[in-house]
């Protein structure tokens, strides 16, 4: 009798103890971590895509870290309704010098497809260089691939003459430069008038 009392009482005190434990585990754990909410990462379509919208591919060639006065960059911009060069002067980039040509959509869609087999948007995933090109290769230049669409930017890769190691860019970057130079009619005549130092 006093056996299965004691029995009856062990029963009832385990399962009491698996109801709490089942109750632990279903209020303190079992739930999936939340994601922390922020803005999300814009998807990159493939850039022949762009053709047909007011998205632009841009290669800037960054000048040496010299003076103020003395800072120079050249940026080549492209998109379906034009193709522009801008000489550019100073940390912020000011316009000192334009030229733009016109430019249309499958004049556009080729370029895109030329410098999309050339890596323009391929990042190097083993890169331990920062996503900001400002301060790295101080006495090189630095190369700036982007691609925007209505504003956005949906991606800004680099790469800098201080060798392959420096930049994130895995794309073929000498290619890349012909490809956005020969955009530009007569940009060699156009470089040397404007007498700009990198």
């Amino acid at each position: 009798m006093q056996r299965s009392y004691f029995i009856r009482n062990l029963v009832i005190f385990m399962a009491i103890l698996f109801v709490l434990l089942f109750l632990v585990v279903k209020i303190f754990g079992g739930h999936p971590k939340k994601q922390p909410v922020g803005p999300a990462a814009p998807v990159v379509k493939p850039l022949p895509e762009y053709s047909d919208t007011y998205a632009e591919v841009s290669y800037t060639t960054d000048g040496h870290i010299v003076g103020e006065d003395q800072k120079r960059a050249i940026k080549i911009t492209v998109d379906q309704f034009q193709r522009k060069v801008d000489i550019l002067g100073g940390y912020e980039n000011n316009v000192i010098e334009e030229h733009t040509f016109a430019n249309n959509q499958t004049s556009y869609e080729v370029f895109l497809k030329a410098i999309n087999n050339e890596g323009f948007l391929v990042k190097r995933t083993n890169s331990k260089s920062p996503a900001n090109p400002e301060g790295q290769c101080p006495l090189g230049t630095r190369t700036i691939l982007e691609l925007n669409d209505s504003g956005d930017q949906l991606s800004r890769l680099w790469a800098s003459s201080c060798g392959t190691n420096v930049g994130n860019s895995g794309g073929n970057v000498s290619a890349l430069q012909i490809l956005f130079q020969r955009q530009i009619t007569d940009y060699n005549k156009i470089i040397s008038n404007s007498k700009v130092q990198l």
